[in-house]
């Protein structure tokens, strides 16, 4: 009211009965630190999904196979370090390359989460002494396979959650692709090693 009677008394603004207050949040964290957090987790999944491709081809080839129990958790959870790896690594490059690309692109998830998954599930599930004709039709399914269940998987829902979806779909498809060229192998009787072993 004195502001506003003051004003139109005189044609001047009152302003003596305002003080300054600073607004002040409570930290001292500021955007900068804050983006820092999800970038250096991403660049760790990242390392740490090119770092299990490259050293798991190596295992097999100075051990022959995986474990069952190694192999087993491989297969079934170790698809996600492989999956956000593959992903935070294509969204990352992306954004350095081609910054207008969406991130939730259907071909950019599919490969980036599929592609790593396959190979990871496939270096858990091969051994060094098969032979050429089993190991080859099996990077075939398992890499297809992958590539097919993160189709589906990020078709089966939106936003966040369909990277999650893309990674389950493509290990449960990748480790499907493999159990049915196992099954079929053993019904007809073909020996998985190759003649020189």
């Amino acid at each position: 009211t004195r502001l506003l009677n003051t004003f139109f008394e005189t044609g001047e603004v009152a302003d003596s009965l305002y003080t300054h207050r600073t607004f002040d949040c409570g930290t001292d964290i500021t955007l900068t630190a804050l983006a820092k957090g999800p970038v250096v987790t991403m660049v760790a999944f990242v390392i740490l999904a090119v770092f299990s491709l490259w050293w798991m081809p190596r295992l097999v080839r100075k051990r022959g196979s995986f474990g069952p129990k190694t192999s087993a958790w491989i297969r079934s959870a170790y698809p996600l370090v492989l999956g956000f790896g593959g992903w935070f690594a294509a969204a990352l490059i992306a954004m350095i390359i081609w910054p207008t690309l969406p991130l939730d692109t259907e071909l950019l998830a599919v490969l980036s989460i599929g592609l790593p998954i396959g190979l990871g599930i496939y270096f858990a599930w091969v051994h060094r002494d098969w032979s050429a004709d089993l190991k080859k039709p099996g990077l075939g399914l398992v890499t297809g396979g992958a590539a097919l269940g993160a189709w589906a998987g990020f078709n089966a829902t939106t936003g966040l959650l369909a990277v999650i979806t893309t990674i389950i779909g493509a290990a449960v498809v990748a480790n499907l692709a493999l159990i049915v060229l196992d099954i079929m192998w053993d019904r007809l009787a073909r020996d998985r090693f190759s003649p020189a072993t």
